[in-house]
């Protein structure tokens, strides 16, 4: 599906060191169809891109700034000393409305003492510009936007989430059937421990947890110790 590739180009741009769930992500498309689309699969695009919400944007301009630069080697060429009056133009003109022009594949008239000429699409350069709170992937007419403000509550879900996934890991290590029970032994830094209580009932459902406890490992237990996004944690398994 496009706009979820398009969105994933946008989270790698995000550059998180936790996979930490963000607020939204957002999408500017080309029809009611595709409207009805995204907000049809909303849950699916939200799982896929780890967002909180999926919602249409106000307009392609609500997350992204344009800019038109006219290509100096083709339009130099096309119509030589006439070719800096013309860049004068264009720079001049309104550049969200000319960048949608020409990324709708169509030629943009300008006018320049008293003469027309039209721009092609392959004689500029149109560069997008994230608004801030953004990270920004656009194709043509579509665009893929995630905010990219991360509240205390997404920092520590995602703190959880990067727990849980340790804790699998840990039951792969001890050879455990995907249906044996667990009692979970932490010893971990302060914002961490936030996050796994905040969490814990999500954290012991994934991960088939029915005791955990804050405490060092007993004899006898799995035993791992990782450190990630600033947080140090040392995690024993017994089988319950």
């Amino acid at each position: 599906m496009k706009l979820v590739s398009l969105g994933h180009s946008a989270r790698q741009k995000a550059n998180r060191k936790v996979r930490q769930p963000l607020a939204a992500a957002a999408f500017s498309v080309g029809n009611l169809d595709e409207r009805s689309a995204v907000t049809d699969l909303a849950d699916l695009i939200a799982d896929e891109l780890n967002v909180k919400a999926v919602r249409i944007l106000d307009s392609s301009t609500e997350a992204v700034s344009h800019v038109v630069k006219p290509l100096p080697k083709q339009l130099g060429q096309k119509y030589g000393n006439r070719f800096p009056a013309i860049q004068k133009t264009i720079k001049a003109m309104d550049a969200e409305k000319a960048a949608q022009t020409f990324l709708s594949g169509q030629a943009l008239t300008v006018k320049v003492a008293g003469a027309t000429f039209e721009i092609l699409p392959d004689e500029v350069e149109v560069r997008a510009q994230a608004r801030e709170g953004f990270a920004v992937a656009e194709d043509g007419a579509y665009v893929a936007a995630l905010v990219t403000e991360l509240t205390p509550e997404l920092v520590r879900e995602g703190l959880a989430r990067e727990f849980v996934r340790r804790v699998q890991d840990l039951r792969k290590q001890a050879d455990l059937d995907v249906s044996d029970r667990i009692k979970l032994f932490v010893k971990t830094t302060p914002d961490l421990k936030k996050a796994i209580k905040e969490y814990s009932d999500y954290i012991m459902a994934e991960t088939l947890t029915v005791e955990l406890k804050y405490a060092a490992s007993p004899v006898g237990a799995s035993v791992t110790e990782d450190e990630f996004d600033g947080e140090k944690v040392n995690i024993g398994l017994l089988k319950a």
